[in-house]
């Protein structure tokens, strides 16, 4: 238990912002191709005006890869880190019509917030399984802190060729999967469903938010009994769909709290 308490000390004078800009995702040169070709990607963080290039270095990276309905591509080798003159880069090889996930993973980061600070943070994010755990145990008024990590998709398509593999789960631990094809949707309506360890998550606050310049509404919505969110679109614009959810740790010396940070980002045509 001192372990703990000097481990949290310290990690709560050099985390202690680490949870004000949370949103992360991949953030592709274009979402959409006429002809074969390869995609830009950077990595960014932060919400609404506040966005910043991700600080992507080798000690985060777990994977990044290309999923086609034929196969999975290793990106790790395309991965640039940040530097003081780039800002954290990711290249795809030339892709051939069809539909691309690029999906990418980061181990584990610590957070630790003042009481105040992470009571409002994870009532924001709606973690209820973290705000209950603590109101039980009387803990509202102690620090919080937390292992988070970071998944992110982002579907980019080459050519007319849809393929079904942008409907299919990739295996991330939190994970937003569109139930339909998102570059064929009906009345710019997308339903997705969030998977937690591969089963439906409910309950789970999920939003969605136009990237760039689009004045797009931001939308939020809780997941149904079957892990599902619909969102409507009224422009086009390349879209960002979020996600976070968390629960207690048992006896473990880091932090209280494992949580993780899930988007996709896609093109509204």
């Amino acid at each position: 238990m001192k372990m703990k308490k000097l481990f949290l000390s310290a990690a709560l004078l050099l985390t202690s912002s680490a949870a004000t800009a949370h949103d992360f995702w991949l953030a592709p040169s274009g979402f959409t191709a006429s002809k074969p070709t390869a995609f830009g990607f950077q990595f960014k963080v932060g919400h609404k005006d506040d966005i910043n290039h991700w600080s992507l270095t080798w000690d985060k990276i777990v994977a990044l890869r290309a999923y086609s309905s034929s196969g999975v591509l290793d990106m790790a080798s395309s991965i640039v880190p940040r530097t003081s003159l780039v800002p954290g880069l990711a290249k795809t090889p030339v892709l051939n019509d069809g539909t691309y996930v690029i999906g990418f993973e980061s181990y584990h980061s610590v957070s630790v917030l003042g009481a105040e600070k992470f009571n409002d943070y994870a009532s924001k994010e709606g973690l209820t399984a973290i705000l209950n755990h603590r109101k039980e145990r009387g803990q509202e008024q102690v620090a919080g802190s937390e292992l988070y990590s970071r998944k992110a998709k982002s579907i980019v398509q080459v050519g007319k060729l849809l393929t079904d593999n942008a409907t299919k789960a990739i295996g991330h631990t939190l994970e937003i999967v569109p139930t339909s094809h998102p570059y064929s949707l009906k009345d710019n309506t997308l339903t997705v469903k969030v998977l937690y360890k591969g089963r439906p998550l409910k309950g789970a606050k999920i939003d969605a938010i136009a990237l760039g310049d689009s004045a797009e509404t931001e939308q939020a919505s809780k997941t149904n009994d079957n892990g599902e969110a619909t969102f409507a679109f009224s422009k086009a614009g390349a879209v960002k769909i979020n996600v976070v959810w968390g629960e207690p740790l048992v006896n473990n010396e880091k932090a209280d709290f494992e949580t993780y940070f899930s988007s996709l980002t896609f093109e509204v045509l």
